[in-house]
């Protein structure tokens, strides 16, 4: 007769991290646990666990093991991140050394899966080769250790470079279980005969928070995306010259109406904005650039995804260039639309039967704007006439 083999202690989810700039990035990570414990591949007795790598010994924060106790649906999670000097990483991938009196050392063989996030959509090299590869750390540990891997609902590429796109395939070969969150790459997961389910984004599965704030009637929210308009991300740089004419006529359109219009940032750091890809900045920008104020709120907080999830629920109609902001109001039934700089916009919206509702908005002209802008109002329009 067979041991019976005892369930290990740990259980890390790549990428995790409910403080991340990002808010897609951060529901993201409150929606894994719910969506792991409903599968009942985390349970209650894990305890979850990352590891933060680091380069300066002498920064006593560096070495420091992080405990966090994480409250979600009234059971708190206790969450630990060991930190690991890069030589040791280096040692573990180059020679297959693992120092045993380490933290990484003591906890590897405890680890009972890896479900990795990729960060919704970073399973791709439309960022860029350095985000692809850096967001493959934990799932690297997982190949080399023989451990698990869950790879958690969200898109599948695109994939410019073949070198990138065959990595992709070795990795999703490897997982004993593969989510997607839409259809943009199953004819690729078929030819290589790799079973796969589709369902919810993760973000589905994070509740929104209510919070003290007073939304007025009928109100439209406007998601600004710092990438978009500051125009000069790596990667998708000097593509979006229009956005920021696009957003403002948007706007005057709507002030058209009578509409209390909320700009709302979804991807930003409060205290130190991250260079090209802040969406408050963008917010402010947007709000200064305006000669026209009346009626409009900038939502200028430092906001948890939960919250800002809420205030996107409390909108009549919303507009978004992040797709988490548009999953914001795609799970609380507010209709909307996309400003899409890729397929995963249009993919994600059409999983949820939602069609003709985004427009590409990369090297677009003025006039192309000016005929988003009335694709856009034509839709609030039904919306509005189909409630009456």
């Amino acid at each position: 007769m067979g041991k019976i083999q005892q369930m290990k202690k740990y259980f890390l989810i790549s990428g995790f991290n409910l403080e991340d700039s990002n808010r897609g990035t951060a529901a993201l990570s409150y929606g894994s646990i719910s969506f792991l414990e409903e599968r009942k591949y985390l349970l209650k007795k894990h305890t979850l666990i990352n590891y933060h790598i680091y380069n300066n010994p002498f920064k006593a924060n560096n070495r420091k093991v992080h405990y966090n106790y994480i409250e979600i649906e009234k059971h708190q999670w206790h969450h630990i991140s060991y930190p690991i000097f890069f030589i040791e990483m280096w040692l573990i991938n180059k020679f297959n050394i693992i120092l045993p009196f380490t933290y990484f050392g003591k906890t590897i063989q405890q680890i009972e899966t890896v479900a990795a996030i990729n960060g919704g959509d970073g399973f791709a090299d439309i960022y860029g080769n350095n985000i692809f590869k850096n967001r493959l750390h934990d799932i690297n540990l997982a190949i080399k250790f023989n451990i698990p891997l869950i790879f958690l609902p969200q898109t599948i590429g695109p994939f410019k470079q073949e070198k990138n796109k065959k990595l992709a395939i070795k990795i999703l070969h490897y997982a004993c279980k593969i989510f997607i969150r839409d259809d943009k790459y199953i004819k690729e997961l078929k030819k290589e005969n790799l079973n796969y389910e589709i369902t919810q984004d993760l973000s589905y599965y994070m509740k929104p928070q209510p919070w003290n704030i007073e939304i007025q009637p009928n109100a439209i929210g406007i998601n600004v995306s710092g990438l978009a308009y500051d125009n000069q991300f790596p990667g998708l740089e000097k593509q979006f010259d229009t956005y920021p004419d696009l957003i403002n006529l948007l706007i005057q359109e709507f002030q058209k109406l009578g509409k209390t219009i909320y700009l709302i940032p979804h991807s930003y750091n409060y205290h130190h904005p991250d260079i090209h890809n802040d969406d408050l900045s963008a917010c402010r920008a947007v709000y200064n650039r305006l000669n026209n104020k009346n009626n409009i709120i900038l939502l200028d907080q430092n906001l948890i995804s939960p919250q800002i999830k809420y205030v996107i629920s409390q909108m009549s109609f919303f507009i978004g260039t992040r797709m988490h902001a548009n999953f914001a109001a795609i799970y609380t039934n507010v209709p909307l639309f996309g400003l899409a700089y890729s397929y995963k916009f249009q993919g994600a919206f059409e999983r949820h039967g939602i069609y003709n509702r985004t427009s590409m908005i990369n090297n677009i002209s003025i006039k192309e704007a000016k005929d988003i802008i009335k694709k856009i109002v034509l839709s609030y329009t039904n919306d509005t006439n189909s409630t009456k």
